[in-house]
């Protein structure tokens, strides 16, 4: 049964599967090894069904909340477009109530001068004549302020300037001294006058009116020579500057009792003053204050020296001159220049004061927007003070103490920004008298 040499038996064996191998050869047998139909059978066979399912799953998952996120933000955008429509509308609601408020204002305001009796005229005159009132440091300030009117109105013949009132629908002149002269019943009543024909006007006028409007152009006329009939009351009788905040134009008496709370607020929401306006007024605040605190400073200094002037070891007596008998000719030179100083810091005091209003009213404001303020607060006259802080409270700006303290600026720089306004003042002409002046002229250009 078995060979008789197991050796080389084996050895035999080894070499033939040596001469095999030897002529193996990988290619040929990996070829032969692939067999198609086999191959795509094990392809064809499904996977494991639980692997399928949770594929599947997540597959749905994700389609899900694509959807999900998609109908979200078509919410979200959906529910922005209603607010934002929502938002517009109830703007356009305020901005319509407000219209309807003013306008009902406005007709409430004409009913009632229409029913007013008219009062009797006064011809009696403000203590003191004009030339006792205009004394030196006035007369200036007269002149500044003429020269500003006469852009707008004023008329210069031989008799004298005169104001040009068409209230009464003719022409009628008055001149400077007679307006100068009148009481407050006379003021109060001319003023009621041109309230009255401006109101009427107003309802017929907007912000968007055209300029050839026969109602803005009779309102815009009016405002000036209201305006103008203001100054010149005021430049005339410096007593009843300080009357006319508090007057009741409709009886000509004062009040009694303050503007109540948020008058003048509700005054700014009437005017609508532009963000270009409002950044005027504001820096017209600060200036008007700045150098009203340099003024004072001044006259202080005036001040201190009429007391250096009383004689050694006596009590300084009640301002202004009381300098003792002492060296009375010796100092009588030195007493004189004190009082020019001090007519001279009065006179650049009215001055500001003028400059401010004229510039307020006349430059900052338009025509509209000044016979608006003439008008909505009736029988009351809007303060120009009040009206410029409530409009500082508003953009929490430095308070009036502040503003009249030293701020680090000398007094050249204060005079150079103070000429600003001097300068806004004498650029009116017929051209821009009834529009915005810019005071701050960086905001003119970029605007």
């Amino acid at each position: 049964m078995f060979a008789s040499d197991p050796v080389s038996g084996i050895d035999s064996g080894f070499d033939s599967a040596s001469a095999d191998l030897t002529a193996w050869s990988f290619l040929e047998d990996l070829d032969a090894g692939f067999d198609p139909v086999v191959d795509d059978l094990a392809l064809q066979q499904p996977a494991d069904p639980k692997s399928t399912n949770q594929e599947k799953l997540k597959e749905k998952n994700r389609i899900a909340q694509k959807r999900l996120r998609q109908r979200k933000k078509e919410r979200s955008d959906t529910i922005e477009a209603q607010l934002a429509a929502t938002t517009s509308q109830l703007h356009d609601l305020k901005l319509r109530q407000r219209q309807l408020e003013a306008r009902n204002d406005l007709l409430e305001k004409v009913a009632a001068l229409n029913k007013q009796q008219s009062f009797q005229a006064t011809a009696s005159a403000s203590p003191g004549a004009p030339s006792t009132r205009l004394n030196m440091w006035q007369a200036e300030t007269r002149e500044v302020i003429l020269n500003a009117l006469e852009k707008s109105g004023l008329r210069r013949t031989q008799q004298g300037e005169a104001l040009v009132l068409t209230v009464h629908d003719v022409e009628q002149e008055m001149q400077i001294e007679e307006i100068g002269m009148q009481s407050l019943k006379a003021f109060a009543k001319l003023y009621t006058a041109f309230a009255r024909k401006m109101a009427v006007c107003l309802l017929d006028v907007s912000d968007d009116s055209v300029s050839t409007n026969p109602s803005l152009v009779s309102l815009q006329r009016w405002s000036l020579q209201c305006s103008g009939l203001a100054i010149c009351f005021c430049l005339g009788n410096p007593d009843a500057v300080t009357h006319l905040n508090s007057l009741n134009m409709q009886t000509g008496e004062l009040f009694q009792t303050p503007a109540p709370d948020g008058f003048h607020e509700k005054l700014l929401e009437i005017l609508n003053f532009t963000d270009n306006q409002q950044q005027d007024m504001l820096h017209l605040r600060r200036l008007f204050y700045g150098k009203l605190g340099q003024l004072a400073r001044e006259r202080a200094s005036i001040l201190q020296q009429v007391d250096a002037a009383e004689p050694s070891g006596q009590p300084s007596q009640p301002m202004p001159f009381n300098l003792g008998f002492r060296h009375t000719a010796d100092k009588l030179t030195e007493t004189k220049e004190l009082a020019d100083q001090l007519c001279a810091n009065r006179a650049e005091e009215s001055q500001t004061y003028m400059y401010s209003i004229v510039c307020l009213y006349r430059c900052i404001q338009s025509s509209l927007q000044h016979a608006k303020m003439l008008v909505h607060p009736f029988p009351r006259a809007a303060d120009m003070n009040q009206l410029l802080d409530a409009l500082a409270q508003q953009h929490k700006e430095p308070s009036i103490v502040s503003l009249l303290e030293p701020s680090g600026v000398d007094d050249l720089q204060l005079a150079a920004n103070w000429a600003a306004v001097i300068q806004c003042v004498q650029s009116l002409d017929e051209n821009n008298v009834h529009g915005h002046t810019p005071l701050i002229k960086d905001l003119a250009e970029t605007a």
